[in-house]
């Protein structure tokens, strides 16, 4: 009992930040689909093309965070802070050359995404300019999430709070410039006249790129203060050895990322073939549903650090009591939120969309998802546990196996020869994370991620 209350102090201390900025993340979201929502089904849907493409690229950059992390953590741990900030430096040189070339890529390659996503013609301009604006902030905003999973590692989890507090704050203040026309409005009961750009999907995304990399420049100048948690050596030699290191744990995260991402936007690319409306539902069904998925990442980056400075302390009882707690608490936390999103689904989908269609699949969607939410736990946190230990190789089996072998498969047979549509989709999506937490419960349990080469 003794070990369980310290574990549960330590996570606690570590999470807190994290769910705090995730719940912010879900408040904005919110906002930000509502605002977009707003003007129409086309506009959600043209920005919903975007939103697995651009899970699959913030999926990489954040596996090479998690390679960085895993040796980090693992020095802090030892109580070598001075290799921990060479490792940094040597991390932000390849963050930076990642984040470049994923912008170069896209700023090319953006006319194939609603063509790979099978877009309905009509949204397809709009989600090109909404996936080249957006890509205009991936420098700063992406060098700034690797420098930030690296800052989690030295266990400080408040200034990336901050950061993400900032980025989602500022990207509903730039929204509401950006998107609408300028027009007059009423506060209190004075009008006054509001200047707006008036450009629509195309404003969403110059705001969210904004936003983003000022966010990413505040975790980079933050690691310049002398405070800083991790003392970054950025003029470190190139060291080979290190770089491979890295990769060696990060290569199979971004295996992982890439299956789950990939099969998203297969996912995805089946629910728009059953018409606009219903795609515009999904997306923002997906919205709700980071309602459970969001905060179970704080207690995932808790279990990351912990783990991995466990390990490095030589203390591998004490990695493994942390681990355990982090899943526990994330499980019932979720399940509490599964309850309230079934309860409460019409009014969730309503804040998001006046469309009443939209509304009527969305809340079908939503009550579906909420059996999920115990999953989305285990599997978000057992695999950050995981990571922190270098153990990247099983999570990236597990995805890969629940995600096509489940959720795709079933998805096809169910959904589109079967004829049940989008609600037998989003079973088969439930489906997937029972059986990935399934699988990665018993890697956990069974304690060979305690021996991972970092």
């Amino acid at each position: 009992m003794q070990r369980n209350r310290e574990a549960d102090r330590k996570v606690l201390r570590l999470a807190w930040p994290c769910v705090l900025e995730n719940l912010t993340v879900i408040m904005i979201s919110f906002v930000d689909a509502a605002m977009i929502g707003v003007l129409g089904p086309a506009a959600t849907a043209a920005v919903g093309v975007n939103a697995s493409p651009s899970w699959l690229l913030g999926g990489i950059v954040q596996a090479l965070g998690v390679g960085g992390t895993a040796l980090v953590a693992r020095l802090i741990g030892a109580g070598d802070k001075e290799e921990a900030g060479r490792v940094s430096g040597i991390v932000f040189r390849m963050g930076l050359a990642l984040s470049a070339f994923l912008t170069a890529l896209i700023l090319f390659a953006a006319p194939a995404v609603p063509i790979i996503m099978n877009a309905d013609s009509s949204i397809r301009q709009d989600a090109i300019a909404y996936m080249r604006c957006l890509a205009l902030g991936f420098i700063p905003h992406y060098t700034g999430i690797c420098m930030g999973a690296l800052l989690r590692g030295a266990g400080d989890t408040r200034t990336p709070m901050i950061s993400g507090l900032m980025g989602n704050f500022l990207n509903v203040i730039f929204n509401f410039l950006l998107i609408y026309e300028s027009r007059t409005i009423t506060l209190l009961g004075v009008s006054f006249p509001m200047w707006g750009a008036g450009l629509g999907v195309t404003g969403a995304a110059v705001a969210s790129a904004m936003a983003t990399g000022i966010a990413g420049v505040y975790i980079l100048l933050s690691l310049t203060r002398k405070t800083s948690a991790l003392k970054v050596r950025w003029t470190a030699k190139w060291d080979g050895d290190i770089a491979h290191r890295v990769l060696r744990v990060a290569y199979p995260a971004a295996l992982e990322r890439a299956a789950i991402n990939l099969g998203q936007m297969m996912f995805a690319r089946m629910v728009s073939s059953v018409g606009v409306a219903t795609f515009a539902a999904h997306n923002q069904s997906i919205q709700v549903e980071s309602l459970g998925y969001m905060p179970a990442y704080g207690f995932s980056v808790a279990a990351t650090t912990l783990v991995g400075q466990g390990l490095g302390a030589q203390k591998p009882e004490e990695a493994k009591a942390c681990g355990n707690r982090a899943i526990f608490l994330s499980t019932v936390l979720l399940s509490l939120i599964g309850v309230i999103m079934y309860i409460f689904a019409p009014f969730l989908i309503s804040l998001l969309t006046p469309d009443t269609q939209v509304r009527q699949i969305g809340t079908m969607l939503i009550r579906i998802c909420a059996f999920e939410q115990p999953f989305n736990a285990m599997s978000i946190v057992i695999a950050g546990a995981l990571r922190g230990a270098g153990d990247t190789k099983v999570p990236f089996l597990c995805g890969l196996i629940s995600m096509w072998g489940v959720r795709i498969l079933f998805a096809w047979l169910t959904g589109i020869v079967l004829g049940g549509g989008v609600v037998a989709f989003w079973w088969c999506m439930v489906a997937d994370l029972g059986v990935r937490s399934l699988f990665l419960y018993l890697r956990f349990r069974q304690g060979g991620w305690v021996k991972a080469r970092v």
